[in-house]
């Protein structure tokens, strides 16, 4: 799988999928940005809640890109 990323402008919320995987658990690193699981224990996914508080000046272009 091709990584793929989106911006969600309506709930403010940049997701990153990184692989495909079966999910077992989210892990919530702190208030804005939580990763997916896999059973394995790989990532597959990295989410970053309020992403315009997180993202500031160039690297907002990121999540501008997204869409």
């Amino acid at each position: 799988m091709k990584m793929k990323k989106w911006y969600d402008k309506e709930e403010d919320i940049f997701n990153i999928q990184l692989k495909d995987g079966k999910y077992w658990k989210s892990i919530e690193i702190d208030d804005k940005v939580i990763f997916d699981i896999s059973e394995d224990g790989s990532i597959l996914s990295l989410e970053v809640l309020k992403a315009s508080e997180v993202f500031s000046g160039d690297v907002k272009k990121v999540i501008t890109a997204a869409n």
